[in-house]
C-alpha cells in the first residue's frame, strides 16, 4: 500500500487572518465588498470621495456630507514647506520610495501627530488622503521639469528630443 503525503496549500490559501467590519471577501465567490457595497458598484457609480467617506463612517454621503468633505480635502491639500525642501533634496530614485519617505516625513509636520482620538484621526486621514495626492502632483511636477530641462540641454546641442509630451508643448 502506497501512502501518499497531502499536497500543502500555497501561501495563506484558506487561512483566516482578521476579521474586518469594513471588507467582505469571498474569493470562491468573486466578492469583495466594503460596507455592504460591492467593488464592482462602487467602481462604477461612486466618486473617489464617496469611498472615502464610506470607508470612513461605514456609510455613503448625503449631498451635505460630500461637499463638506470635498472642502475638506481642498483645504487639506498644501505640504508643509519643510517636506517640499526634502522633495528637492532626495536623491533620483524608485518613485514609490520617494513616495513612502515623503509620507512618513509628513506625519513630522502633522499637527494632530500626538493626538490619537477619534476626531484627530478623522482629521488625520482628510489630511494624508489630500496631502498624497499633492506629493504625487508635486512629484509629477518635478519629474517634468528635469525632462524639460533635460531637453533644453539636448536642444542647445542640436539634438531632437524624443519625449512625446514635450512635442506637444
Amino acid at each position: 500500500m502506497m501512502i501518499t503525503a497531502a499536497k500543502p496549500k500555497a501561501g495563506l490559501e484558506d487561512t483566516v487572518a482578521t476579521s474586518s467590519a469594513i471588507c467582505y471577501l469571498d474569493g470562491d465567490r468573486g466578492v469583495l465588498a466594503y460596507c455592504g457595497y460591492n467593488i464592482h458598484d462602487l467602481a462604477r457609480h461612486a466618486t473617489f470621495e464617496e469611498v472615502c467617506y464610506l470607508l470612513w463612517h461605514r456609510r455613503l454621503p448625503t449631498r451635505a456630507e460630500l461637499g463638506d468633505l470635498q472642502s475638506q480635502l481642498v483645504a487639506a491639500r498644501p505640504l508643509p514647506e519643510a517636506v517640499l525642501r526634502l522633495m528637492r533634496i532626495l536623491p533620483p530614485g524608485n518613485a514609490m520610495d520617494e513616495l513612502r519617505t515623503l509620507t512618513s516625513a509628513l506625519g513630522h509636520y502633522d499637527p494632530d501627530a500626538a493626538d490619537s482620538s477619534p476626531q484627530a484621526n478623522y482629521r488625520k486621514a482628510v489630511r494624508l488622503t489630500s496631502q498624497i495626492s499633492s506629493l504625487v502632483a508635486a512629484m509629477g511636477r518635478m519629474a517634468l521639469q528635469v525632462t524639460w530641462n533635460l531637453a533644453i540641454s539636448l536642444a542647445t546641442v542640436r539634438v531632437r528630443p524624443t519625449i512625446p509630451s514635450l512635442a506637444a508643448a
